[in-house]
Protein backbone atom coordinates (compact mmCIF):
# COMPACT_ATOMS: atom_id res chain seq x y z
CA UNK A 1 0.00 0.00 0.00
CA UNK A 2 1.41 3.56 -1.32
CA UNK A 3 1.46 6.09 1.69
CA UNK A 4 1.94 9.51 1.13
CA UNK A 5 2.85 12.76 2.79
CA UNK A 6 1.36 15.83 1.57
CA UNK A 7 1.66 19.22 1.99
CA UNK A 8 -2.20 20.81 1.04
CA UNK A 9 -2.19 24.76 -0.54
CA UNK A 10 -5.03 26.63 -1.05
CA UNK A 11 -6.52 25.28 -4.40
CA UNK A 12 -7.34 27.79 -7.61
CA UNK A 13 -9.70 27.05 -10.15
CA UNK A 14 -7.76 26.69 -13.49
CA UNK A 15 -8.66 24.77 -17.06
CA UNK A 16 -5.02 23.80 -19.15
CA UNK A 17 -2.58 21.19 -17.71
CA UNK A 18 0.55 19.78 -18.84
CA UNK A 19 1.86 16.60 -17.13
CA UNK A 20 5.54 16.53 -17.61
CA UNK A 21 7.94 13.13 -17.71
CA UNK A 22 8.98 11.98 -14.38
CA UNK A 23 12.64 12.79 -13.38
CA UNK A 24 14.26 9.77 -12.66
CA UNK A 25 17.11 9.98 -10.01
CA UNK A 26 18.67 6.38 -10.22
CA UNK A 27 18.60 4.48 -13.28
CA UNK A 28 16.18 1.16 -12.85
CA UNK A 29 15.37 -0.94 -16.26
CA UNK A 30 12.42 -2.24 -13.72
CA UNK A 31 10.79 0.89 -13.28
CA UNK A 32 12.40 3.42 -16.04
CA UNK A 33 9.53 3.05 -17.90
CA UNK A 34 6.82 4.30 -14.92
CA UNK A 35 8.23 8.27 -15.74
CA UNK A 36 6.76 8.55 -19.03
CA UNK A 37 3.70 5.76 -18.05
CA UNK A 38 2.10 7.96 -15.28
CA UNK A 39 1.75 11.06 -16.31
CA UNK A 40 0.93 9.52 -19.87
CA UNK A 41 -1.84 7.62 -17.90
CA UNK A 42 -3.16 10.88 -15.93
CA UNK A 43 -3.13 12.86 -18.84
CA UNK A 44 -5.01 9.91 -20.86
CA UNK A 45 -7.93 9.67 -17.85
CA UNK A 46 -8.20 13.59 -17.66
CA UNK A 47 -9.03 13.74 -21.43
CA UNK A 48 -12.27 12.85 -21.58
CA UNK A 49 -13.04 15.89 -19.14
CA UNK A 50 -15.02 18.82 -20.27
CA UNK A 51 -13.60 21.45 -17.41
CA UNK A 52 -10.01 20.95 -18.30
CA UNK A 53 -7.54 20.51 -21.35
CA UNK A 54 -4.47 18.45 -21.09
CA UNK A 55 -1.66 18.76 -23.13
CA UNK A 56 -0.89 15.19 -25.29
CA UNK A 57 1.96 13.56 -24.16
CA UNK A 58 4.07 14.37 -26.83
CA UNK A 59 3.80 17.60 -26.27
CA UNK A 60 5.04 17.13 -23.03
CA UNK A 61 7.81 15.35 -23.99
CA UNK A 62 8.86 18.01 -25.90
CA UNK A 63 9.58 19.84 -22.52
CA UNK A 64 11.15 17.46 -20.59
CA UNK A 65 14.42 18.39 -18.91
CA UNK A 66 16.38 17.44 -15.87
CA UNK A 67 15.38 21.36 -14.29
CA UNK A 68 12.27 22.33 -16.68
CA UNK A 69 11.59 26.37 -17.05
CA UNK A 70 7.89 25.80 -15.72
CA UNK A 71 7.90 29.32 -16.60
CA UNK A 72 8.97 29.33 -20.30
CA UNK A 73 7.25 26.18 -20.55
CA UNK A 74 3.31 28.42 -19.61
CA UNK A 75 4.35 30.50 -22.00
CA UNK A 76 5.24 27.87 -24.81
CA UNK A 77 2.17 25.53 -24.49
CA UNK A 78 -0.22 27.94 -23.01
CA UNK A 79 -0.98 25.96 -19.85
CA UNK A 80 -2.04 27.11 -16.10
CA UNK A 81 -1.08 23.93 -13.74
CA UNK A 82 2.32 21.74 -14.82
CA UNK A 83 2.39 18.27 -12.78
CA UNK A 84 6.41 17.33 -12.06
CA UNK A 85 7.45 14.52 -10.23
CA UNK A 86 10.51 12.55 -9.41
CA UNK A 87 10.99 8.15 -9.10
CA UNK A 88 14.15 7.04 -7.05
CA UNK A 89 13.93 2.95 -6.35
CA UNK A 90 15.46 1.80 -2.91
CA UNK A 91 15.25 -1.42 -2.89
CA UNK A 92 11.87 -3.02 -3.18
CA UNK A 93 10.53 0.50 -2.12
CA UNK A 94 9.46 2.75 -5.12
CA UNK A 95 9.42 6.64 -3.92
CA UNK A 96 7.51 9.13 -5.84
CA UNK A 97 7.42 12.67 -5.58
CA UNK A 98 5.03 14.98 -7.22
CA UNK A 99 3.89 18.32 -7.28
CA UNK A 100 1.16 20.31 -8.93
CA UNK A 101 2.23 23.90 -9.98
CA UNK A 102 0.64 26.79 -10.73
CA UNK A 103 2.39 28.57 -13.83
CA UNK A 104 3.49 30.99 -14.83
CA UNK A 105 3.49 32.28 -10.76
CA UNK A 106 5.17 28.82 -9.45
CA UNK A 107 2.83 28.78 -6.76
CA UNK A 108 3.15 25.19 -5.39
CA UNK A 109 -0.63 23.55 -5.29
CA UNK A 110 0.28 20.46 -3.93
CA UNK A 111 3.03 18.22 -3.24
CA UNK A 112 3.16 14.18 -2.10
CA UNK A 113 5.81 12.22 -1.23
CA UNK A 114 4.46 8.75 -2.25
CA UNK A 115 6.17 5.33 -1.32
CA UNK A 116 5.27 1.89 -1.78
CA UNK A 117 6.03 -0.84 -4.09
CA UNK A 118 5.91 -1.16 -7.52
CA UNK A 119 3.32 -3.19 -8.08
CA UNK A 120 1.14 -0.24 -6.36
CA UNK A 121 1.81 2.63 -8.84
CA UNK A 122 -1.74 2.07 -10.46
CA UNK A 123 -2.84 2.75 -7.33
CA UNK A 124 -1.17 6.11 -7.17
CA UNK A 125 -1.91 7.14 -10.79
CA UNK A 126 -5.82 6.79 -9.44
CA UNK A 127 -4.75 8.79 -6.28
CA UNK A 128 -3.27 11.60 -8.35
CA UNK A 129 -5.68 12.04 -10.91
CA UNK A 130 -8.46 12.25 -8.07
CA UNK A 131 -5.93 14.63 -5.98
CA UNK A 132 -5.96 17.01 -9.62
CA UNK A 133 -9.98 17.05 -9.95
CA UNK A 134 -10.37 17.61 -6.26
CA UNK A 135 -7.84 20.35 -6.02
CA UNK A 136 -8.38 21.95 -8.88
CA UNK A 137 -12.48 21.93 -7.91
CA UNK A 138 -13.16 19.91 -11.27
CA UNK A 139 -17.05 19.74 -11.82
CA UNK A 140 -17.65 16.13 -12.94
CA UNK A 141 -21.18 14.92 -14.69
CA UNK A 142 -22.13 11.78 -13.92
CA UNK A 143 -20.46 10.27 -17.67
CA UNK A 144 -17.42 11.88 -16.36
CA UNK A 145 -17.63 9.83 -12.97
CA UNK A 146 -18.13 6.47 -15.11
CA UNK A 147 -14.69 7.55 -16.89
CA UNK A 148 -12.63 7.91 -13.91
CA UNK A 149 -13.94 4.94 -12.70
CA UNK A 150 -13.06 3.16 -15.56
CA UNK A 151 -9.76 3.63 -16.46
CA UNK A 152 -8.27 1.58 -13.79
CA UNK A 153 -7.90 -2.11 -14.28
CA UNK A 154 -9.18 -4.48 -11.54
CA UNK A 155 -5.33 -5.72 -10.47
CA UNK A 156 -1.90 -4.18 -10.60
CA UNK A 157 -0.43 -7.00 -13.04
CA UNK A 158 -3.13 -5.54 -15.44
CA UNK A 159 -1.76 -2.07 -15.12
CA UNK A 160 2.30 -2.75 -15.01
CA UNK A 161 1.68 -5.17 -18.64
CA UNK A 162 -0.34 -1.71 -20.23
CA UNK A 163 2.22 1.08 -18.78
CA UNK A 164 4.49 -1.33 -20.34
CA UNK A 165 3.16 -1.21 -23.55
CA UNK A 166 3.27 2.10 -23.64
CA UNK A 167 7.01 2.20 -23.77
CA UNK A 168 7.06 1.08 -27.53
CA UNK A 169 5.63 3.62 -29.58
CA UNK A 170 7.56 3.23 -32.83
CA UNK A 171 6.86 1.13 -35.63
CA UNK A 172 9.91 -1.24 -34.34
CA UNK A 173 7.73 -1.96 -31.06
CA UNK A 174 4.42 -1.96 -32.19
CA UNK A 175 4.49 -5.75 -32.21
CA UNK A 176 6.01 -5.91 -29.15
CA UNK A 177 2.77 -3.59 -27.33
CA UNK A 178 0.14 -5.56 -29.45
CA UNK A 179 1.68 -8.91 -26.70
CA UNK A 180 1.81 -6.16 -23.91
CA UNK A 181 -1.90 -5.29 -24.06
CA UNK A 182 -2.96 -8.57 -25.27
CA UNK A 183 -1.19 -9.41 -21.56
CA UNK A 184 -3.04 -7.20 -20.01
CA UNK A 185 -6.53 -7.98 -21.41
CA UNK A 186 -5.97 -11.57 -20.18
CA UNK A 187 -5.48 -10.88 -16.56
CA UNK A 188 -8.14 -8.25 -16.88
CA UNK A 189 -10.83 -8.41 -20.12
CA UNK A 190 -12.91 -5.60 -18.62
CA UNK A 191 -9.71 -3.28 -18.95
CA UNK A 192 -11.33 -0.67 -21.16
CA UNK A 193 -8.11 1.73 -22.13
CA UNK A 194 -6.08 -1.22 -22.83
CA UNK A 195 -8.63 -2.41 -25.72
CA UNK A 196 -8.52 1.17 -26.65
CA UNK A 197 -4.73 1.43 -26.80
CA UNK A 198 -4.72 -2.66 -28.75
CA UNK A 199 -7.29 -1.28 -31.43
CA UNK A 200 -4.95 1.76 -32.10
CA UNK A 201 -1.76 -0.95 -32.61
CA UNK A 202 -3.87 -3.01 -34.89
CA UNK A 203 -5.16 0.18 -37.04
CA UNK A 204 -0.96 0.70 -37.87
CA UNK A 205 0.00 -2.49 -37.97
CA UNK A 206 -2.75 -2.88 -40.67
CA UNK A 207 -1.89 0.59 -42.07
CA UNK A 208 2.02 -0.11 -43.03
CA UNK A 209 2.01 -4.04 -42.38
CA UNK A 210 1.36 -7.05 -44.41
CA UNK A 211 -1.74 -8.44 -42.94
CA UNK A 212 -4.06 -5.33 -43.30
CA UNK A 213 -6.93 -6.65 -44.23
CA UNK A 214 -6.67 -8.81 -41.14
CA UNK A 215 -5.18 -6.48 -38.64
CA UNK A 216 -8.24 -3.67 -39.68
CA UNK A 217 -10.68 -6.72 -38.30
CA UNK A 218 -9.15 -7.12 -35.18
CA UNK A 219 -9.08 -3.10 -34.94
CA UNK A 220 -12.41 -3.31 -35.24
CA UNK A 221 -13.08 -5.55 -32.57
CA UNK A 222 -10.71 -4.31 -30.08
CA UNK A 223 -12.36 -0.88 -30.67
CA UNK A 224 -15.79 -2.34 -29.93
CA UNK A 225 -14.67 -4.07 -27.06
CA UNK A 226 -13.43 -1.01 -25.27
CA UNK A 227 -17.13 1.05 -25.85
CA UNK A 228 -18.91 -2.35 -25.23
CA UNK A 229 -17.47 -1.71 -21.74
CA UNK A 230 -16.92 1.94 -21.52
CA UNK A 231 -18.89 3.76 -24.32
CA UNK A 232 -18.33 7.29 -23.14
CA UNK A 233 -14.48 6.48 -23.62
CA UNK A 234 -12.70 9.23 -26.01
CA UNK A 235 -9.66 7.33 -27.20
CA UNK A 236 -12.05 4.57 -28.25
CA UNK A 237 -14.07 6.75 -30.10
CA UNK A 238 -11.48 8.91 -31.79
CA UNK A 239 -8.89 5.79 -32.78
CA UNK A 240 -12.40 4.08 -34.32
CA UNK A 241 -13.17 7.37 -36.45
CA UNK A 242 -9.61 6.87 -37.60
CA UNK A 243 -10.30 3.35 -38.61
CA UNK A 244 -13.45 4.27 -40.31
CA UNK A 245 -11.50 6.88 -42.48
CA UNK A 246 -8.91 4.63 -43.37
CA UNK A 247 -11.34 1.88 -44.16
CA UNK A 248 -12.68 4.45 -46.72
CA UNK A 249 -15.89 4.84 -44.52
CA UNK A 250 -15.21 8.99 -44.24
CA UNK A 251 -18.94 9.93 -43.34
CA UNK A 252 -19.40 7.39 -40.47
CA UNK A 253 -16.07 8.35 -39.37
CA UNK A 254 -17.17 11.79 -39.19
CA UNK A 255 -20.35 11.27 -37.22
CA UNK A 256 -19.01 9.20 -34.64
CA UNK A 257 -16.47 11.97 -33.96
CA UNK A 258 -19.06 14.63 -33.34
CA UNK A 259 -20.76 12.14 -31.18
CA UNK A 260 -17.79 13.00 -29.15
CA UNK A 261 -18.11 16.69 -29.48
CA UNK A 262 -21.79 16.62 -28.98
CA UNK A 263 -20.91 14.61 -25.29
CA UNK A 264 -18.45 17.44 -24.46
CA UNK A 265 -14.77 16.77 -25.03
CA UNK A 266 -11.77 18.81 -24.31
CA UNK A 267 -9.76 16.12 -26.26
CA UNK A 268 -7.74 18.26 -29.24
CA UNK A 269 -7.12 14.48 -30.85
CA UNK A 270 -11.13 14.18 -31.47
CA UNK A 271 -10.78 17.63 -33.30
CA UNK A 272 -8.00 16.76 -34.98
CA UNK A 273 -9.55 13.24 -36.39
CA UNK A 274 -12.29 15.86 -37.15
CA UNK A 275 -9.64 17.95 -39.72
CA UNK A 276 -9.57 14.67 -41.70
CA UNK A 277 -12.99 12.84 -41.62
CA UNK A 278 -14.64 16.39 -42.76
CA UNK A 279 -11.94 17.33 -45.42
CA UNK A 280 -12.17 13.33 -46.76
CA UNK A 281 -16.05 14.41 -47.14
CA UNK A 282 -15.18 17.66 -48.98
CA UNK A 283 -16.59 19.79 -45.60
CA UNK A 284 -13.49 21.97 -45.86
CA UNK A 285 -14.44 24.93 -44.00
CA UNK A 286 -15.86 22.12 -41.34
CA UNK A 287 -12.01 20.41 -41.31
CA UNK A 288 -11.04 24.22 -41.00
CA UNK A 289 -12.91 24.81 -38.15
CA UNK A 290 -12.06 21.78 -36.62
CA UNK A 291 -8.34 22.36 -36.67
CA UNK A 292 -8.63 26.00 -34.92
CA UNK A 293 -10.72 24.00 -31.81
CA UNK A 294 -7.60 21.44 -32.04
CA UNK A 295 -5.49 24.70 -32.00
CA UNK A 296 -7.47 26.50 -29.21
CA UNK A 297 -7.76 23.36 -26.54
CA UNK A 298 -3.76 22.63 -27.58
CA UNK A 299 -1.44 25.27 -29.63
CA UNK A 300 0.71 22.72 -30.31
CA UNK A 301 -1.06 19.54 -31.76
CA UNK A 302 -0.12 18.57 -35.27
CA UNK A 303 -3.41 17.76 -37.44
CA UNK A 304 -3.83 17.63 -41.52
CA UNK A 305 -4.90 21.17 -41.73
CA UNK A 306 -1.67 21.98 -44.34
CA UNK A 307 -4.15 19.81 -46.77
CA UNK A 308 -7.63 21.02 -46.25
CA UNK A 309 -6.13 25.10 -46.53
CA UNK A 310 -4.26 23.67 -49.47
CA UNK A 311 -7.60 22.59 -51.15
CA UNK A 312 -9.11 25.68 -50.08
CA UNK A 313 -6.92 28.01 -52.10
CA UNK A 314 -5.79 29.32 -48.50
CA UNK A 315 -1.64 28.89 -49.20
CA UNK A 316 -0.15 30.82 -46.80
CA UNK A 317 -2.49 29.22 -44.10
CA UNK A 318 -1.25 26.33 -45.52
CA UNK A 319 1.95 26.78 -45.27
CA UNK A 320 1.58 28.12 -41.63
CA UNK A 321 0.10 24.76 -40.64
CA UNK A 322 2.63 22.11 -42.16
CA UNK A 323 4.59 20.38 -39.59
CA UNK A 324 8.27 19.43 -41.10
CA UNK A 325 8.94 16.57 -38.80
CA UNK A 326 5.64 14.80 -40.75
CA UNK A 327 5.66 15.84 -43.92
CA UNK A 328 8.03 14.11 -46.09
CA UNK A 329 8.33 16.88 -48.51
CA UNK A 330 4.83 16.65 -50.71
CA UNK A 331 2.25 19.01 -48.50
CA UNK A 332 4.76 22.13 -48.40
CA UNK A 333 5.71 21.55 -52.31
CA UNK A 334 2.65 20.97 -53.63
CA UNK A 335 1.56 24.07 -51.69
CA UNK A 336 4.55 26.17 -53.49
CA UNK A 337 3.89 24.59 -56.66
CA UNK A 338 0.08 26.01 -56.67
CA UNK A 339 1.42 29.21 -55.01
CA UNK A 340 3.48 29.53 -59.14
CA UNK A 341 6.63 28.63 -57.30
CA UNK A 342 8.51 26.16 -58.85
CA UNK A 343 11.90 26.67 -57.79
CA UNK A 344 11.05 26.97 -53.86
CA UNK A 345 8.75 23.51 -54.59
CA UNK A 346 11.73 21.78 -56.05
CA UNK A 347 13.94 22.81 -53.22
CA UNK A 348 11.83 21.65 -50.52
CA UNK A 349 11.84 17.91 -51.79
CA UNK A 350 15.52 18.28 -52.30
CA UNK A 351 15.62 19.19 -48.60
CA UNK A 352 13.30 16.48 -47.35
CA UNK A 353 15.14 14.21 -49.54
CA UNK A 354 18.42 14.91 -47.75
CA UNK A 355 17.03 14.57 -44.20
CA UNK A 356 15.68 11.36 -44.87
CA UNK A 357 18.96 9.81 -46.58
CA UNK A 358 20.40 10.74 -43.65
CA UNK A 359 18.17 8.32 -41.39
CA UNK A 360 19.58 5.16 -40.33
CA UNK A 361 16.42 3.23 -40.41
CA UNK A 362 15.15 2.36 -43.87
CA UNK A 363 13.50 5.37 -45.78
CA UNK A 364 13.90 4.19 -49.43
CA UNK A 365 10.09 4.00 -50.14
CA UNK A 366 10.05 8.05 -48.95
CA UNK A 367 13.03 8.78 -51.11
CA UNK A 368 11.06 6.80 -53.86
CA UNK A 369 7.94 9.03 -52.91
CA UNK A 370 10.22 12.73 -53.07
CA UNK A 371 11.62 11.63 -56.39
CA UNK A 372 8.27 10.96 -57.90
CA UNK A 373 6.99 14.06 -56.50
CA UNK A 374 9.22 16.12 -58.23
CA UNK A 375 8.67 14.47 -61.65
CA UNK A 376 5.33 15.24 -61.58
CA UNK A 377 5.78 19.01 -60.42
CA UNK A 378 8.26 18.79 -63.52
CA UNK A 379 6.08 17.34 -65.71
CA UNK A 380 8.74 14.98 -66.29
CA UNK A 381 7.94 11.06 -66.99
CA UNK A 382 11.44 9.86 -65.99
CA UNK A 383 10.27 6.87 -64.17
CA UNK A 384 7.70 8.44 -61.92
CA UNK A 385 4.77 6.35 -63.21
CA UNK A 386 6.35 3.36 -62.41
CA UNK A 387 6.60 4.86 -58.24
CA UNK A 388 2.95 6.07 -58.59
CA UNK A 389 2.17 2.91 -59.58
CA UNK A 390 3.74 0.93 -57.23
CA UNK A 391 1.84 2.96 -54.58
CA UNK A 392 -1.26 3.15 -55.98
CA UNK A 393 -3.09 1.44 -53.12
CA UNK A 394 -1.69 3.49 -51.00
CA UNK A 395 -2.87 2.76 -47.19
CA UNK A 396 -5.88 5.56 -46.89
CA UNK A 397 -7.61 7.11 -49.52
CA UNK A 398 -6.50 10.26 -50.08
CA UNK A 399 -3.13 9.24 -50.46
CA UNK A 400 -4.28 7.24 -53.25
CA UNK A 401 -6.08 10.28 -54.59
CA UNK A 402 -2.32 12.05 -54.38
CA UNK A 403 -1.07 9.10 -56.83
CA UNK A 404 -3.76 9.46 -58.92
CA UNK A 405 -3.44 13.21 -59.64
CA UNK A 406 0.30 12.78 -60.16
CA UNK A 407 -0.50 10.18 -62.70
CA UNK A 408 -2.72 12.79 -64.63
CA UNK A 409 -0.45 15.22 -64.09
CA UNK A 410 2.16 12.84 -66.09
CA UNK A 411 -0.50 12.01 -68.67
CA UNK A 412 -1.04 8.22 -67.71
CA UNK A 413 -4.84 8.62 -67.89
CA UNK A 414 -5.89 5.31 -67.67
CA UNK A 415 -4.04 4.51 -64.28
CA UNK A 416 -5.08 8.06 -63.17
CA UNK A 417 -9.20 7.15 -63.39
CA UNK A 418 -8.29 3.59 -61.83
CA UNK A 419 -6.68 5.50 -58.90
CA UNK A 420 -8.87 8.26 -58.54
CA UNK A 421 -11.73 5.53 -58.87
CA UNK A 422 -10.64 3.63 -56.03
CA UNK A 423 -9.95 7.01 -54.09
CA UNK A 424 -13.53 8.58 -54.34
CA UNK A 425 -14.84 5.96 -53.05
CA UNK A 426 -13.11 7.09 -49.30
CA UNK A 427 -11.93 10.56 -50.41
CA UNK A 428 -14.72 12.53 -52.18
CA UNK A 429 -14.02 15.95 -51.80
CA UNK A 430 -15.84 17.49 -54.23
CA UNK A 431 -15.16 21.10 -54.25
CA UNK A 432 -11.61 19.89 -54.98
CA UNK A 433 -11.78 17.20 -57.52
CA UNK A 434 -13.88 20.14 -59.54
CA UNK A 435 -11.42 22.99 -58.88
CA UNK A 436 -8.03 21.12 -59.29
CA UNK A 437 -5.84 21.99 -61.95
CA UNK A 438 -3.91 18.81 -62.19
CA UNK A 439 -7.20 16.78 -62.79
CA UNK A 440 -8.15 19.22 -66.25
CA UNK A 441 -6.45 16.97 -68.34
CA UNK A 442 -9.52 14.37 -67.60
CA UNK A 443 -12.45 16.23 -67.16
CA UNK A 444 -13.29 15.50 -70.99
CA UNK A 445 -13.42 12.08 -70.39
CA UNK A 446 -16.74 10.40 -69.20
CA UNK A 447 -15.03 7.68 -66.79
CA UNK A 448 -13.87 10.98 -65.13
CA UNK A 449 -17.15 12.93 -64.96
CA UNK A 450 -18.74 9.53 -63.48
CA UNK A 451 -16.10 9.68 -60.64
CA UNK A 452 -17.15 13.51 -60.06
CA UNK A 453 -20.84 12.54 -60.02
CA UNK A 454 -20.51 9.77 -57.83
CA UNK A 455 -17.93 12.21 -55.64
CA UNK A 456 -21.10 14.47 -55.46
CA UNK A 457 -23.55 12.50 -54.78
CA UNK A 458 -21.21 11.15 -50.91
CA UNK A 459 -20.64 14.90 -50.82
CA UNK A 460 -24.15 16.09 -50.42
CA UNK A 461 -25.27 12.97 -48.23
CA UNK A 462 -22.14 13.84 -46.13
CA UNK A 463 -23.18 17.73 -46.02
CA UNK A 464 -26.86 16.92 -44.87
CA UNK A 465 -25.50 14.31 -42.30
CA UNK A 466 -23.54 16.96 -40.72
CA UNK A 467 -25.89 19.84 -40.65
CA UNK A 468 -28.31 17.65 -39.21
CA UNK A 469 -26.28 16.38 -36.55
CA UNK A 470 -26.15 18.41 -32.76
CA UNK A 471 -22.40 18.11 -32.56
CA UNK A 472 -21.82 19.93 -35.59
CA UNK A 473 -23.48 23.36 -33.91
CA UNK A 474 -20.36 23.81 -31.72
CA UNK A 475 -18.14 23.85 -34.40
CA UNK A 476 -19.77 27.39 -35.22
CA UNK A 477 -19.12 27.04 -39.10
CA UNK A 478 -21.34 27.77 -41.89
CA UNK A 479 -21.25 25.98 -44.45
CA UNK A 480 -20.42 26.58 -48.13
CA UNK A 481 -22.88 24.46 -50.77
Amino acid sequence: MISDVAAPVAARRVTRLMALPFRIFRPDPETDFLAQAVPEAITASLAGLDSITVRSPLTASRFASETPDLKEIAEEAEVDVILTGSLLRAGQQLRVTTQLVEVPAGTVLWSINSAGSPADVFELQDRLTHRIVQSLELPLTAREQRLLRGEMPANPRAHELYLRAGEHSGPQGWQEARDLYLQALDEDPRFAPAWARLGRIYLLLGKYGSNSAEDYARAEAALQRALDINHDLPLALHVYGNLDVTLGKAQAAMLRLLDCVQKGTNDPEVFAGLVTACRFCGLLDASAAAHEQARQLDPTISTSAQHTYWMMGEYERALAAVDPERDVGGDEAFIHESMGNIPRALEVLAQRGGALSQKTRSATIGLEIVDAFRSAILRSVDGAPEIFERYIDFPDPEGRFHMGRCLARLGNTDRALDALSRAEEGFFCYPFFMRDPWLDVLRADERFVAILRRAETRYHDALRAFEQHPGSRLLGVGLRR
